[in-house]
């Protein structure tokens, strides 16, 4: 899931957490198969969309977001289009098996949501791409506008002949202007997108997996040169990924789209990642954002696990996505890419991120933080749901042990695949695995908001654990100190804080940072004595993550 630019300026209603738990309980989707007409305009496109489903006997809605409608069918009967008010369409159905066919006209979009067209000013040339996120979907294709009622999506796309035409799914182009999209793999309404336009395309494979990037004419000599690093970082990170999943990549091509004005770093679609172009380095940068672009390519590669297969079931577990996605990232993109720093440069970047968004008023839990309305649940994609959840993640892969970890999560993919799951049902896979005591892990470190703060009472020998006023808790941290005397060299020293006050074997007068290689989840502060020593050692600290932990801790 992408990150967020800002918020409406007005709250908006979006669906409600009641609406969606009723209209899953009325209706199965079996399929939508989609015809987008994206030649005949500029403006606006023509959508056809037919879904088939199976219901119980009763009333609910379908999403759509027009420019106009022209028709819309149920079983051949014609509906009372003037019925469609606010994005909804009041639907009465009878048990059974049904076809609603619904035909009409959208309009492209230039705010980054989607079906969005825009114009490169270097050429002229028009380029689209879909971004079906939260609330998107509707504006597309007439849909039912959750994540828990997946089903597959076959699509069939007119463009000009001088466009090619990227899904979710393998696509053939049988004569000029017309594109067929396969069948895809079930998809929650947030993951569908489209890429058209005269793109300039670079093709490989790898492990039987077709690989693909893209991007405009204009930067395409950038890509030519960014693509070997692209291609050979997504092929270490299939094979990581394979490993420790013991899981294949089910959804066919894979395809990594740079797409123009996109209004988030990047977005997840199986088959079809799209990401903002300025990713594609047009001039030379540091190694800090080549590595903010690795860990991106993995973060997204990771969601076709975490995300794809298994989907939360509503938004008040989007940790089961960007948490894992977040950790499971950096791990592979320090594990297996030339970036082996990806955890000093994730220190810098992201960890500040979270412990300041986690030490506001405005603080949540990582997991079931209970959000009721789908539009009001974007508040909680922020440093929390991505950086604390994916240090926390990094804490409990310690403790279990990668063998009980990963069998977990295997487990829970398996359970769950190409479906929805919850938190819940993420914790019994664990337990299954042998995670004995997980239950007050997850009480205290996923459902309670807020870090705890450590610092050390020099004159008492001890580490004193303050967890925040308004989110009591009672939190354990395995942790290690670095202790250096004033001219001298770092040594570790391992801390199991389990209460208030911890005895720590400090001499007096050494600097001591606390935790600096990110065991644990806590603002750690520095005191005065070790302040005063940092100028001088910080010169001769060689350790990278001791580095960032000086920094950090100042």
């Amino acid at each position: 899931m992408p990150e967020l630019s800002e918020s409406p300026s007005q709250p908006v209603r979006g669906l409600q957490r009641s609406e969606a738990t009723a209209r899953a309980d009325l209706l199965v989707v079996d399929s939508y198969d989609v015809s987008l007409d994206l030649a005949s305009s500029e403006e606006t496109f023509g959508s056809l969309t037919r879904i088939g489903l199976t219901s119980h006997a009763g009333n609910t809605f379908l999403d759509l977001k027009p420019a106009s409608v022209r028709s819309i069918t149920l079983d051949d009967r014609e509906l009372d289009v003037d019925q469609l008010r606010d994005g909804r369409l009041p639907l009465e159905l009878t048990a059974g098996r049904h076809e609603l066919v619904v035909d009409a006209v959208m309009r492209f979009r230039n705010d980054g949501e989607g079906l969005h067209r825009s114009v490169d000013p270097a050429d002229g040339r028009h380029y689209v791409y879909g971004m079906s996120f939260m609330d998107a979907a509707p504006s597309i294709f007439a849909c039912f506008d959750q994540p828990d009622l997946k089903a597959p999506y076959t699509f069939h796309v007119r463009a000009p002949q001088d466009w090619v035409v990227v899904g979710n799914a393998p696509a053939s182009n049988p004569e000029p202007g017309v594109w067929e999209l396969e069948p895809t793999q079930p998809l929650s309404t947030y993951f569908v997108t489209l890429v058209a336009g005269p793109y300039h395309l670079v093709r490989d494979e790898h492990d039987g997996i077709p690989l693909g990037l893209s991007a405009r004419q204009s930067i395409a000599a950038d890509l030519e040169r960014d693509a070997d690093e692209l291609l050979t970082m997504t092929k270490q990170c299939f094979d990581e990924f394979h490993r420790l999943f013991d899981i294949r990549y089910p959804f066919g091509d894979y395809h990594q789209a740079f797409v123009p004005e996109f209004n988030a770093g990047a977005m997840e679609n199986p088959g079809c990642v799209t990401f903002r172009d300025p990713l594609v380095f047009t001039s030379k940068v540091t190694r800090g954002v080549r590595i903010q672009r690795a860990t991106t390519v993995a973060h997204e590669m990771a969601h076709q696990w975490f995300g794809n297969i298994t989907t939360p079931r509503w938004w008040d577990d989007l940790w089961l996505n960007e948490s894992f996605a977040e950790y499971m990232g950096v791990r592979v993109t320090a594990a297996v890419t030339e970036y082996d720093d990806a955890w000093v440069q994730n220190s810098f970047a992201r960890r500040q991120w979270g412990l300041v968004a986690d030490q506001r008023p405005s603080t949540h839990s990582v997991a079931g933080n209970g959000e009721e309305d789908a539009l009001a649940a974007l508040q909680n994609f922020d440093g929390i749901s991505y950086a604390k959840g994916s240090s926390i993640l990094k804490q409990l892969a310690a403790r279990l042990g990668d063998e009980v970890f990963l069998e977990g999560v295997r487990d829970h993919l398996t359970r769950h695949r190409f479906g929805n799951a919850t938190m819940h049902d993420l914790f019994a896979s664990w337990t299954r695995a042998g995670a004995g005591g997980f239950d007050s892990f997850s009480r205290e470190w996923l459902v309670t908001a807020g870090p705890d703060r450590l610092a050390l009472d020099r004159a008492a020998g001890e580490l004193v654990r303050t967890p925040p006023a308004a989110h009591p808790a009672d939190r354990s941290h395995s942790l290690r100190l670095a202790v250096a005397p004033a001219g001298g060299d770092w040594s570790p020293v391992d801390v199991e804080v389990t209460g208030e006050r911890t005895p720590v074997p400090v001499p007096d007068g050494d600097a001591v940072l606390i935790d600096p290689w990110e065991d644990s989840w806590a603002a750690c502060l520095a005191d005065e004595t070790t302040l005063a020593l940092l100028p001088d050692l910080v010169t001769r600290t060689e350790d990278p993550m001791l580095r960032a932990g000086i920094w950090n801790s100042v």
